[in-house]
């Protein structure tokens, strides 16, 4: 299967880069898959609006390990 694509840039999330998952909590769907790059991001933001309920999650690859709170989340130093 192949890895999924940002929303937003339309490149490959490769397996060992960090995802940003965008999901409408009211219909339980899924509402785009980004990089955790700000410049990803920033195209999430479109979707946040008055009164829709939205959750955001970050998934980590396998080479953060089990110690995430020393994890930047893929941003860059600037952003973290």
């Amino acid at each position: 299967m192949k890895a999924p694509r940002c929303d937003a840039c339309r490149k490959r999330i490769r397996p060992n880069q960090h995802e940003f998952l965008l999901r409408d909590l009211d219909a339980g769907q899924v509402i785009g898959r980004y990089h955790t790059r700000p410049s990803c991001q920033v195209a999430a933001a479109k979707y946040i609006v008055p009164g829709v309920a939205l959750h955001g999650t970050v998934y980590h690859p396998e080479r953060c390990g089990g110690d995430l709170e020393s994890c930047d989340g893929g941003l860059p130093e600037w952003a973290a």
